[in-house]
């Protein structure tokens, strides 16, 4: 429980349905207090038992030390995506079954559901909040002991309704937009508080892509993004993007809107919560945010290939997650892009 509306909706749910509940609020890291603090009056209100799950090591280590790591690799980190994995879908599950819980419910926006032995995750019926890409790395080993509830709620409105009719307090409480961790969203004012040693505020150079030539100095690769049109003070008679971060030699690599439309890509570890063949076709997604995309996916040792059979509106961006569903929103699997 964040102390947020969705995951208190959800303890109100099962509560009313009977259900043994107690909640369970992980301490993550400096700015956890107020999650606790509503946690424990929504816990209060529905006369349910609440736990704090002191996780800071182990958050740490595995989300925002790894966050700091993949921009030292020229890569682009997906918090949420490895929380989900490592810490609230692990961790904090193993917690909740050492407390005698039977499984655990979460506020995720997903379905979830067993049908022939298999797990299948698929999108929430609210399109808008689906979050069933960030869950898509998730093993099936534990998401056979999860509940998302609200799956098939339509709108987000409908959740504040039914914290309201239980009396919650926080059934008005704004969606929070930012990383946990870096609540005031200034990531690269993170990195240099909290990293100043790793490689990543030194000037380099700002080089085009085919011809090698050497266009300016930058910044710092960690103030860049692939695809970022906006802000390279460098000038040149076409317009420029982001192609690459080339962390090794420091260098922000640059060319034109054609150089960012690639087709093929790889992913790496690999998460396959469907059984499919080596060889099949499936719809990608390269963001959260972004549209499906038609592709053929064919399985490798350590991930997959992937060719797009459609022009895809959202650049390949190495770190970030790819979700593949089939074509009724169900997800295959997922791994990190490695384009």
């Amino acid at each position: 429980m964040s102390g947020g509306v969705d995951s208190s909706a959800v303890a109100a749910i099962l509560k009313n349905e009977g259900q043994d509940v107690f909640g369970i609020t992980m301490f993550l890291h400096e700015y956890s207090e107020s999650s606790i603090i509503n946690a424990q009056k929504v816990c209060e209100k529905l006369d349910i038992q609440h736990f704090v799950f002191d996780i800071r090591k182990s958050f740490k280590k595995c989300v925002i030390d790894t966050f700091a790591d993949h921009y030292t690799k020229g890569l682009t980190p997906n918090p949420c995506a490895f929380c989900n994995r490592d810490i609230k879908l692990n961790l904090l599950l193993q917690f909740a079954k050492d407390k005698g819980a039977d499984f655990m419910a979460t506020g995720h926006y997903a379905n979830l559901e067993v049908s022939k032995g298999e797990i299948i995750l698929s999108e929430a019926e609210n399109k808008s909040k689906d979050q069933s890409y960030f869950l898509s790395l998730v093993s099936k080993d534990n998401l056979k002991y999860v509940k998302f509830p609200l799956g098939k709620i339509q709108n987000k409105s409908e959740t504040r309704k039914i914290a309201e009719s239980f009396g919650l307090h926080n059934f008005e409480k704004k969606d929070s937009q930012d990383i946990c961790f870096i609540p005031n969203g200034n990531y690269k004012e993170f990195l240099k508080t909290f990293y100043s040693k790793i490689p990543l505020f030194r000037q380099g150079n700002i080089r085009l892509l085919n011809t090698n030539k050497i266009l300016g100095k930058h910044n710092g690769i960690t103030n860049y993004t692939i695809g970022q049109r906006k802000g390279l003070v460098v000038s040149y008679e076409t317009p420029l993007y982001v192609i690459n971060l080339d962390s090794k030699q420091n260098e922000v690599i640059v060319g034109s809107k054609q150089n960012l439309e690639k087709s093929c890509f790889n992913i790496l570890y690999a998460n396959w919560l469907l059984n499919y063949p080596e060889d099949f076709e499936g719809y990608v997604k390269l963001r959260s945010v972004a549209k499906k995309v038609k592709a053929k996916i064919k399985k490798t040792i350590n991930g997959a290939s992937i060719e797009l059979l459609e022009k895809s509106q959202t650049p390949l961006t190495n770190g970030q997650v790819c979700a593949i569903y089939n074509a009724t929103n169900e997800v295959i699997g997922a791994g990190i892009i490695h384009a």
